[in-house]
């Protein structure tokens, strides 16, 4: 009689390992999920009592857009004034949007400057010209 039919041990290996692989699956999911994690950034809203204080940008956004995101967190990291209209879900939103010919979102209003998506450096040279043409026409 042959002694090659499988003992117990040898059968629960693989089944051990299946669990354990299973876990440290899911404990690299767990992992990729928690440091992939945004930030909260607070969205200022463009109401009356904000343009009121005129501010140095308005976007056109919506809350799903990443370069949104990133406009908005750039614009708070550096005290930039500004507030933001979501174009899909409020009726002046869609209207500057379409005024403004849509496109790629978000779109900043710098003075009389329009930036189609989010670039650090557009923004500080508007933000500069902007400025520029502000003291010029102050008497």
């Amino acid at each position: 009689m042959s002694n090659t039919a499988d003992t117990p041990a040898q059968t629960k290996k693989p089944q051990r390992f299946k669990r354990h692989g299973g876990v440290v699956i899911i404990l690299l999911i767990a992992a990729m999920i928690f440091f992939s994690r945004e930030p909260v950034v607070d969205t200022v809203n463009c109401t009356p009592e904000i343009m009121a204080t005129r501010p140095d940008v308005v976007m056109l956004g919506a809350w799903w857009c990443s370069y949104c995101y990133r406009a908005k967190k750039y614009l708070q990291a550096n005290n930039i004034h500004y507030c933001v209209y979501d174009m899909e879900n409020t009726a002046e939103g869609r209207r500057l949007y379409e005024k403004h010919g849509g496109g790629a979102i978000p779109i900043l209003l710098i003075g009389q400057y329009r930036l189609n998506g989010f670039s650090e450096y557009q923004i500080e040279q508007a933000l500069q010209l902007s400025k520029q043409e502000a003291s010029i026409t102050e008497p």
